[in-house]
């Protein structure tokens, strides 16, 4: 009894220790065997996968070909069932079938020769065909399992005793079951935290959108990366920021949903372009972050920034339409003695701006000038919201004359503004700044605003001049969707018309604009103001959008006019511009006229208008009432 008191705990301590529930049911047949005196034990175990369905999961005692044939095999739950009748159970859940009794289901395994009818020794002798089976059952009685032993020892018959005894086992083959699912629930429990750890730390240190790192994942590769950098001084290793020129007239334009399909679309291209040693993050808005690793020189980063920019600069198809797409790119090499992250950011940040202020589609190296340049930049922002509150633009006036008879036909308002800490500020400088930090909407309506005021009052004072005024139009201010109610409620106001107003645009503008909102310039249209593209020919696909939407004039661009002779610059590209207004039945106006020699060229290509400083300089509106009241005076005495 000590002996099968200390081999039932040996037993419990395997089932508690062991973790694949086999070898644990290994350990409670080996214990049938040793202490029952049974030469072979099978165990089958429910299969939880498959309802109604067993399987032989131990076949102790029985050669290798028999365990190869029948371990694993499927038993049907219902054909035990059906032969474990209530005749057979010698007490609870313990069953008895004599080899004498008929039935179907072959018993667990029968590994002896004698038929069924061949006679039985003696009364208590153990048939090869005899049959017992205990079964296992779970907390509602259904059966989950049983343990079958065969061929006891001795020979003879188990008694009641013997089988009570087994029962014992039956138990233990039910704890190790338990013991299982609890180590699996365990498992699956582990597994499932360290899931949703892993799930957690993706989506603290990736985007959502683009599926990139953030900025917090790009900053801990940053740190990793400095590291490196001072232990492989050969080699070069540089930060990129990368920040989109346009996306914001896309948000604007095409809605959000757009913008975000955009963003998508970034990220694949810059994954597809660069190696996949680099790392890269969006780290906010429309800027993306790159570490390039491992380049041998400066020549390697520039092939890798201007791979990207080659990638990003084609056409993306978001939404069904064709989306044009340029980025301003910041590089900031990291020097092996770089310690900060923070310094290394600021540094490709500061120099990914002075990118975007050499205009669209570039890219800078950070220099330490820079950071002059950058403090400047932000105090210039500061002081251009200020001088939008304080009212501290005012606008001058350029004439436009017909080159026939250098008659003045019209004005362009030019925005002009004194900062009352450094002086004046070209509008090169501030207009591309409001622009990017979203402060051109309101300049451009105040210019709008007073050149009708001044038209109106100029059309009285000079009514034989017929005169009409030019306003420029950023690519924010078409995309602003009360732009036409804006321009008609002004044209009411100081008692003008539509045919009194020319709206220009550059041409860079008029490709993104019309891709991106060519509904904004019809709308423009309706309303029967006249458009006019700035700057032409100096941009790439324009020609094929002046189809689509019926622009009144084009502007040559100062460009071709221009040159150290005194003569035109680019006579035959001027000769071409000009058949081409031609051709499309609408006006041509040079600019940049500052000699003689230019103006009589462009007379002999059949030019019409013209401005610039041979003509008028821009002046104020007081000169401009002091030259209109000279042209009436002239027009009365001719």
């Amino acid at each position: 009894m000590e002996r099968r008191f200390e081999r039932v705990l040996e037993i419990t301590r395997d089932i508690l220790r062991l973790r694949e529930l086999d070898l644990a049911l290994e350990s409670i047949a080996r214990g049938v065997a040793d202490l029952f005196g049974f030469r072979y034990v099978t165990i089958v175990l429910a299969d939880g996968s498959v309802s109604g369905e067993m399987t032989r999961r131990v076949l102790l005692g029985y050669n290798p070909e028999v365990q190869r044939a029948r371990k694993n095999e499927r038993v049907a739950k219902e054909d035990i069932l059906s032969v474990l009748a209530p005749r057979f159970e010698v007490f609870e859940n313990a069953f008895y079938i004599p080899a004498e009794r008929e039935f179907t289901w072959e018993r667990a395994i029968y590994a002896g020769e004698a038929d069924r009818d061949s006679p039985r020794e003696a009364p208590d002798r153990w048939h090869e065909r005899d049959s017992l089976c205990l079964v296992l059952r779970d907390s509602d009685g259904e059966m989950i399992g049983y343990l079958s032993p065969d061929g006891p020892a001795d020979g003879r018959i188990p008694s009641r005793d013997t089988i009570r005894g087994l029962q014992l086992f039956v138990n233990l083959m039910g704890l190790a079951v338990a013991s299982a699912q609890a180590h699996r629930a365990e498992v699956e429990r582990s597994r499932l935290l360290e899931a949703n750890q892993a799930r957690l730390r993706h989506e603290a240190t990736h985007d959502a959108l683009t599926g990139l790192p953030n900025r917090t994942f790009f900053q801990e590769r940053l740190a990793e990366t400095l590291d490196t950098a001072r232990a492989q001084p050969q080699r070069i290793y540089a930060v990129l920021f990368v920040d989109l020129d346009e996306f914001k007239s896309i948000n604007d334009s095409l809605g959000h949903m757009a913008g975000d399909a955009l963003l998508v679309a970034v990220a694949d291209r810059m994954r597809a372009t660069v190696s996949p040693d680099d790392f890269i993050a969006r780290i906010g808005g429309d800027e993306f972050g790159l570490v390039l690793a491992h380049r041998q020189d400066v020549g390697q980063i520039e092939d890798a920034v201007e791979a990207i920019q080659g990638a990003l600069v084609a056409p993306m198809l978001i939404e069904g339409r064709a989306v044009y797409n340029t980025a301003s790119i910041g590089i900031a090499k990291i020097e092996p003695g770089e310690k900060r992250i923070e310094e290394v950011l600021r540094n490709a940040d500061t120099a990914m701006y002075q990118a975007k202020a050499r205009g669209r589609g570039r890219h800078a190296f950070f220099d330490h000038h820079m950071h002059y340049e950058a403090a400047r930049r932000l105090a210039l922002t500061s002081d251009l919201r200020a001088a939008i509150e304080g009212e501290q633009f005012r606008v001058e006036y350029q004439p436009i004359v017909r080159l026939g008879d250098r008659r003045i036909t019209a004005f362009e308002a030019l925005v002009r503004w004194r900062n009352p800490a450094s002086g004046d500020v070209l509008p090169g400088e501030f207009i591309p700044l409001a622009e990017e930090v979203g402060l051109v909407v309101p300049i451009g309506r105040f210019v709008f605003f007073d050149a009708c005021r001044r038209l109106a009052e100029w059309r009285s004072r000079a009514p034989l001049l017929d005169l009409r005024m030019h306003v420029n139009l950023s690519v924010q201010e078409v995309l602003e969707p009360d732009l036409d109610a804006f321009v008609a409620r002004n044209l009411r106001r100081f008692g003008l018309s539509s045919d009194d107003i020319v709206l220009e645009i550059t041409e860079s503008a008029v490709i993104r604009s019309n891709t991106l909102s060519l509904g904004s310039l019809a709308r423009l249209r309706a309303t029967g103001v006249h458009l006019c593209i700035d700057d032409f020919g100096t941009g790439y696909s324009s020609l094929r959008y002046l189809h689509q939407l019926p622009f009144d004039a084009l502007k040559i661009d100062r460009s071709f006019v221009e040159s150290t002779d005194g003569g035109l610059g680019s006579a035959p590209i001027v000769r071409m511009l000009i058949q081409l207004a031609h051709s499309y039945g609408i006006d041509i106006v040079a600019e940049g006229v500052e000699t003689a020699r230019q103006s009589s060229e462009l007379i002999a290509l059949d030019c019409e208008y013209a401005q610039g400083y041979h003509f008028h300089r821009p002046m104020s509106p007081e000169a401009v009432n002091a030259l209109l009241d000279a042209s009436t005076t002239a027009e009365a005495v001719s």
